[in-house]
């Protein structure tokens, strides 16, 4: 495990991130309010009487995610092929509720951020007065996305799945350009992932490259039973040194949506950020723990073969927004990134 105590940390309103600090928890809500405002509240109670330090959602507009709702194409997931267009649509999260969610958020104190995709996204949640911003990892090698986020003076937060080591480092670089603070994520695309993928080492590999907080993205991992883990990757990630950690939360994983089957339920959410910040404080204090070999794998980080099926279709290229002459220049008026 690599030590760097002279990492400067990330400040995220009143929070700080990074070496030496309490872990920056970060409960996923994501797409799982199923568009229910009660239910968004709801799963921010949980969070917050969880202990989390912030309540996190995705926030985009279909068709600035897709071509078109003939032209997307399905998403296997947990078994299901899924509809990625019209489920997408079904779940944008209303514009009236970013502000309302971030003032929820701020009565309870916890952080409210999201992951927009978009500039409209980016300028909806600036509005709302959020402190920070995530780039999702589809969004990890889209560099004018990541540069117009990052224009906008917030820290940033980078997930990094399916991603090279070559698109992280370009990534950071953007956004230490523009001079924001910036922590940075392990992850895996893999919804849920085996234990043999984690490969949690790559959090030494990223903090030596960069010189950055750094912290793992969970997106579920399943046993062969297929139970979910909620407390193997999680502890082995605070042993590990994670700065921050994020996990997807459910009220119920039998509720419809795709993500709520490999999310975290309320219960386990509770017990797993207590034993979690007990692992943090140790660590912080300087006790090292046995290594889980099994996750923490290869050091290496580079896209793996279980995540190509999702790259493939989620991570952005470049489209002709309207028919092209031959010999035209392409400009930002006839392409597009989706």
């Amino acid at each position: 495990m690599v030590m760097h105590a002279s990492i400067p940390p990330v400040r995220v309103g009143t929070r700080r991130i990074g070496s030496g600090e309490p872990l920056f928890f970060i409960a996923e809500i994501g797409l799982n309010h199923n568009q229910d405002f009660d239910m968004a509240k709801q799963l921010i109670d949980v969070a917050a009487q969880a202990g989390c330090s912030a309540a996190k959602f995705q926030t985009f507009r279909a068709r600035d995610v897709y071509i078109g709702q003939n032209l997307a194409g399905t998403y296997h997931l947990m078994g299901k092929e899924i509809p990625i267009y019209d489920l997408h649509a079904s779940l944008e999260m209303p514009e009236d509720w970013v502000i309302k969610l971030s003032e929820y958020c701020t009565k309870l104190d916890i952080v409210f951020f999201s992951a927009p995709i978009g500039q409209a996204a980016t300028e909806m949640l600036l509005s709302a007065g959020t402190s920070v911003f995530k780039i999702s990892s589809y969004e990890c090698s889209n560099l004018p996305f990541v540069r117009y986020v990052a224009s906008k003076g917030k820290p940033i937060i980078l997930s990094t799945g399916a991603a090279t080591l070559g698109e992280i480092e370009a990534a950071v670089l953007t956004i230490q350009r523009a001079g924001v603070p910036l922590a940075v994520m392990h992850c895996l695309t893999c919804y849920p992932a085996s234990f043999r993928c984690a490969n949690l080492s790559v959090m030494d590999t990223l903090r030596s490259a960069f010189e950055i907080p750094v912290g793992f993205s969970d997106n579920g991992f399943a046993y062969e039973s297929g139970k979910i883990d909620d407390t193997r990757v999680p502890l082995a990630a605070a042993q590990g040194g994670a700065d921050l950690f994020e996990i997807h939360i459910t009220l119920d994983r039998s509720l419809p949506g795709p993500d709520h089957g490999f999310a975290t339920e309320p219960d386990e959410l509770k017990k797993m950020v207590t034993a979690m910040n007990s692992v943090r404080q140790e660590y912080n204090d300087g006790r090292r723990f046995d290594i889980d070999l099994e996750l923490w794998g290869s050091s290496v980080k580079r896209t793996y073969p279980e995540e190509e099926y999702v790259r493939t279709f989620a991570y952005k290229c470049l489209f002709a927004a309207k028919d092209i002459d031959s010999g035209k220049k392409l400009t930002e008026d006839n392409v597009c990134i989706l």
